[in-house]
């Protein structure tokens, strides 16, 4: 599938914001500004695990047959319902961190955030005194470079 070339007083300079492509892929492929700069708002791991929290939360949905219209943008009834689908399954941590990913998602497309944020809050507390052993881990110490000169000196 090529791209017919656009015509001469109609070409954009290039940019990854409007890349070239069919006229057709514009509204899909072409992206404004502002959501070049809030995605650089965040670490890339950060991203990372946002997407995995979205991915889990639109799993969620399907699983329970709720319309993508209820899914998105974000209803406080249906983000209640994933934290305690959660529950006792992840860390704290983890299930905090994928509530801020379907934030950060509901924010990068304009979507309304309105939930009860106190009653968020509250339930994410909730989620880390119940989550698993298995789920909490203790901090270890860094890798340095001196451990790994030894581990280099033993091959």
């Amino acid at each position: 599938n090529s791209v017919a070339p656009y015509p001469v007083n109609l070409t954009p300079k290039p940019s990854a914001l409007h890349p070239l492509c069919a006229s057709k892929d514009w509204l899909a492929k072409w992206v404004p500004h502002h959501t070049i700069v809030i995605l650089q708002g965040w670490a890339e791991n950060t991203r990372a695990a946002y997407s995995s929290g979205l991915l889990v939360y639109h799993i969620f949905c399907d699983s329970r047959d709720i319309p993508e219209m209820e899914c998105t943008p974000t209803k406080s009834a249906t983000i209640s319902s994933f934290i305690s689908a959660l529950t006792g399954s992840y860390s704290g941590q983890t299930i905090q961190g994928y509530v801020y990913g379907i934030h950060a998602w509901n924010m990068l497309n304009g979507l309304p955030w309105s939930l009860h944020e106190d009653q968020i809050n509250t339930m994410l507390k909730g989620v880390a005194k119940l989550a698993p052993p298995t789920a909490r881990q203790d901090l270890q110490s860094p890798v340095t470079t001196e451990i790994i000169g030894a581990i280099k000196r033993q091959m």
